[in-house]
């Protein structure tokens, strides 16, 4: 990206005193004295010359001859030059006939580009919101004339375009640890420029944990922590006192929540965190799976000779109210199977092709609790 700076007229004055010695009869060579006025936003230099009021001299450029003056010629010896930007010398070289040796001085000075892009100093200021969120303001001259954006831990993590996007602030969240936030910009004058500044965020302790339980279905449930600060702390989940899954620790990816099927029983489930530096603390629900009630099951068949095709339909007491599974196998090999949703709009029908010669037993099962309840026939084609 290019950076762009405009420059006002900036006048620097440089004086150079080049030859302080003064007409004696001791030294009868002149003093000169150079004083230059630089203007680099139009790129002109003004020369004033004192010294040489009965001289002859020369004026030279960067080594190249530019005039020659006799003694007396001129009235006043300021010269108005124009100039590209760049490193300029600036010498006269006068005779005088009092003198019996060439009298020279010189200044240097520099006119500067006044389009030239310049290095940006970048800087930003950091407000503590509580004990690992900070919030982080840019604050340079130039803000919103460039593009730039923020890094943690270089990774770049927002950028600040030259649109309505921008905001010139970051938010973030740190774990604990020793952390480095900088803004980059860059510009060809100067290629990449940054600023930095290196956060410690101490170990962040909870003084309570807690979750929140949500039923999918009667044996599937959502646990989700809602505590503060679980993006900062490792804790695990436990099911009967057996460990189940870790958050926030052992590379594993976080999420908050625990999904967990159950069967019927009644269950202990735990958010517990244990890490170095924090206290031990847990939190606890009980959940109580109660037992589906089992059907007795039943279904017909009738097969439709033209596609050899059986169709089975369940035709037991309560068959809306539960969810129950088709299932085919042949000589105890499973084929296939359909399962039926409790509440569908399902017709309770479930077909199968046959083929000649070969025996298919057909099973109605009842999901959840009851898998033990089923009832299983065998076909073949007549």
């Amino acid at each position: 990206m290019r950076l762009l700076k405009s420059y006002g007229i900036a006048t620097v004055i440089l004086t150079a005193l080049l030859m302080s010695a003064c007409n004696s009869d001791e030294n009868p060579c002149p003093g000169v004295n150079l004083d230059v006025e630089i203007d680099s936003a139009n790129m002109k230099a003004h020369v004033f010359a004192t010294g040489l009021e009965d001289v002859a001299f020369d004026l030279f450029v960067n080594g190249q001859l530019i005039e020659s003056f006799d003694a007396g010629e001129l009235d006043t010896t300021e010269f108005d030059l124009q100039f590209e930007p760049g490193e300029y010398k600036v010498c006269i070289n006068a005779e005088s006939e009092s003198c019996d040796q060439r009298i020279e001085g010189c200044v240097e000075f520099v006119i500067e580009d006044p389009n030239k892009e310049e290095c940006i100093g970048l800087a930003f200021t950091s407000d503590k919101l509580d004990d690992h969120d900070y919030k982080f303001f840019a604050e340079f001259d130039g803000r919103d004339d460039i593009e730039y954006a923020w890094y943690v831990n270089g990774d770049m993590v927002k950028e600040e375009p030259l649109n309505d996007d921008r905001t010139n602030y970051l938010e973030w969240d740190f774990a604990a640890g020793t952390h480095t936030v900088c803004i980059k910009a860059e510009n060809d004058e100067c290629g990449e420029v940054e600023y930095c500044q290196e956060i410690v965020v101490e170990q962040y302790c909870p003084e309570e944990v807690s979750f929140e339980a949500e039923e999918d279905n009667p044996y599937t449930y959502y646990f989700y922590a809602n505590f503060d600060g679980k993006e900062h702390v490792a804790y695990d989940w436990y099911v009967n006192d057996d460990l189940v899954e870790h958050e926030n620790k052992d590379g594993q990816e976080t999420d908050h929540k625990l999904i967990w099927q159950f069967n019927p029983g009644t269950y202990n489930i735990c958010l517990v965190l244990s890490q170095e530096g924090c206290d031990d603390i847990e939190y606890c629900e009980e959940i109580v799976i109660e037992g589906e009630e089992c059907k007795e099951l039943s279904y017909t068949a009738d097969l439709n000779a033209e596609t050899d095709t059986y169709t089975f339909t369940a035709d037991f007491d309560g068959k809306d109210d539960v969810t129950y599974i088709w299932k085919v196998y042949i000589n105890d090999d499973f084929q296939g199977s359909e399962v039926r949703e409790a509440g569908s709009e399902d017709d309770h029908q479930f077909s199968w092709p046959f083929e000649e010669g070969v025996e298919y037993e057909i099973c109605l099962i009842q999901d959840g609790g009851c898998t033990e309840a089923q009832v299983c026939n065998i076909y073949s084609l007549p």
